[in-house]
C-alpha cells in the first residue's frame, strides 16, 4: 500500500487528536447536477486508471466509460493530470473516513485490533488505484512528495500516540516511541502489500489477530483481543 496507510491505521489506533491530512483543492462551484456530473466522471475514470493505468489513460476512455461526449470530461477538468489528482483526493478523503476510530472505543488493544481490521479491508479495497498513485509518484516529484508526507504526518501521530500512553505509565517509557511507530507501521504495511498485492493465502482473521498481538506486544500491552466480524475482501489486482 502507500507508504502512509498502516500508520495511519495505527495513529487512529491510538487515540490521537490530529487529523492533518491531504486536502482537496479549491472547486469552482456547481449546480447540483454539475456535481453529479462531476463525480460520475471521478467515478469513471478511477476505474479508468486502476485498469490501464495513468500512461495509458486517455481522456477518451474516461468519457466512455462515463457515458458522456469527450467534451464534457473538459468542462470540468483542464486536463488528464487534473482528473488524476481530483481521484487521488477523493481517495485521500475516503481513506481518512473509512480509518476514523470513534473514542467510544478506549481500551488501546481494542484500538489496534479494529484499526488493523478496518487497515487492511481498505487497502484491499483501494490497493489498484494506490498502486497507480505510486507509479506515477516515480516520475511526478508531487506524487511522490504526497505519499512521503503523508506517511511522515501519520507516522508523527502513531509516536504521538505511544507517547501518550507512555505518559498514562501504560508503555514502557524507556522505549524509542519514534522508532517503534515507524517500526510497527512499516510492519503491517509491508505485509498487507505480501499479502493482498501479492497474493500470499491468509485466514483474514488470523490476520488482524496476529499483527494485533505483534502490535501489542512490542508495547507491552495485554494482548487479549476482541473478536468481531472481519470483512476484509482480497484485492482481484
Amino acid at each position: 500500500m502507500s507508504p502512509a496507510t498502516a500508520a495511519d491505521s495505527q495513529s487512529a489506533a491510538l487515540g490521537t487528536g490530529d487529523t492533518s491530512r491531504p486536502t482537496s483543492p479549491p472547486r469552482d462551484p456547481l449546480t447540483e447536477r454539475g456535481r453529479r456530473t462531476r463525480e460520475a466522471l471521478l467515478v469513471a475514470a478511477r476505474t479508468v486508471f486502476e485498469g490501464k493505468g495513468y500512461p495509458d489513460t486517455r481522456i477518451s476512455d474516461i468519457a466512455n466509460e462515463a457515458g458522456v461526449a469527450h467534451g464534457t470530461v473538459y468542462t470540468y477538468f483542464e486536463d488528464k493530470a487534473a482528473v488524476f489528482q481530483s481521484v487521488v483526493y477523493e481517495l485521500t478523503d475516503q481513506l481518512d473516513r473509512e480509518w476514523r476510530i470513534g473514542q467510544d472505543l478506549g481500551d488501546p488493544v481494542a484500538r489496534i485490533a479494529e484499526a488493523n481490521r478496518r487497515y487492511f479491508d481498505s487497502y484491499s479495497r483501494h490497493s489498484r488505484l494506490l498502486a497507480v498513485v505510486e507509479q506515477v509518484g516515480t516520475t511526478e516529484p508531487k506524487y511522490r512528495k504526497l505519499l512521503a508526507d503523508f506517511r511522515q504526518r501519520y507516522v508523527e501521530r502513531a509516536v504521538a500516540g505511544i507517547g501518550r500512553l507512555q505518559r498514562d505509565g501504560v508503555v514502557d517509557s524507556s522505549l524509542d516511541p519514534y522508532l517503534a511507530g515507524s517500526a510497527l507501521c512499516a510492519m503491517v504495511e509491508g505485509f498487507g502489500r505480501q499479502w493482498l498485492v501479492r497474493g500470499e493465502r491468509h485466514d483474514p482473521q488470523v490476520v488482524s489477530d496476529t499483527l494485533t498481538r505483534l502490535w501489542a506486544s512490542a508495547l507491552g500491552l495485554p494482548t487479549a483481543i476482541p473478536q468481531p466480524e472481519v470483512a476484509i475482501t482480497r484485492s482481484t489486482q
